[in-house]
């Protein structure tokens, strides 16, 4: 009788570990990266996404500060800004950036501390020279207007359909379903919610 008590409680600690790992993955927070987290501070009339990653020494790294310059700066006083990273030059992701760089002198996407470590995705299609931040620890990627829940960025803002259409092709066969997209606008997705959609309209 004990050991049958023990093979349950066992069996369910095993259960609710799996799934505690994974909601803290879906949620980009990886069990051996607790240390770090991720904000986001919506901003401007077109409702941008501007992220802030901070890791356990105070050390934050800005993503596409689009608007607001005054607000992002007031949310930054508690932290030793180490970086600001910018997925592509749409007014409505840089509109803060001039101002940020001015307080900082940082130089735009190259960061000073080597906890935040991350792979740059060049991922045209949406604009020219986008690009996507894939942090392999948090698994997770900030892909700025490349994909969206339920949808993609717009090709015709000086992007390009087929060029679109190969980045996604390339970025389904480089990540896992698993892993958390933070987009520009909008909510947080996965690419496995996403694969099907962008499978098909690759297909068009």
């Amino acid at each position: 009788m004990l050991l049958y008590l023990v093979t349950v409680l066992f069996l369910a600690l095993t259960s609710f570990l799996e799934i505690l790992q994974a909601y803290l993955q879906k949620n980009c927070y990886n069990i051996a990266v607790m240390n770090m987290k991720i904000e986001k501070i919506v901003v401007g009339e077109l409702k941008e996404n501007c992220y802030v990653v901070i890791n356990n020494k105070n050390e934050a790294l800005v993503i596409d500060p689009g608007d607001e310059a005054k607000r992002i700066l007031e949310f930054l006083k508690p932290y030793h800004v180490v970086g600001i990273l910018v997925t592509h030059h749409h007014f409505d992701h840089i509109g803060a950036l001039e101002e940020l760089n001015s307080v900082y002198s940082l130089i735009e996407n190259q960061v000073s501390s080597t906890d935040f470590l991350f792979d740059t995705i060049a991922t045209p299609g949406h604009t020219d020279n986008s690009v996507s931040f894939a942090f392999s620890e948090l698994g997770c990627v900030f892909v700025g207007d490349f994909i969206f829940k339920d949808g993609i960025g717009r090709t015709d803002l000086g992007g390009d359909e087929m060029r679109m259409k190969l980045s996604l092709k390339h970025f389904l066969e480089q990540f896992s379903d698993d892993t958390v997209l933070y987009p520009g606008h909008g909510e947080a997705t996965t690419l496995g919610r996403e694969r099907k959609f962008l499978e098909n309209w690759i297909k068009m």
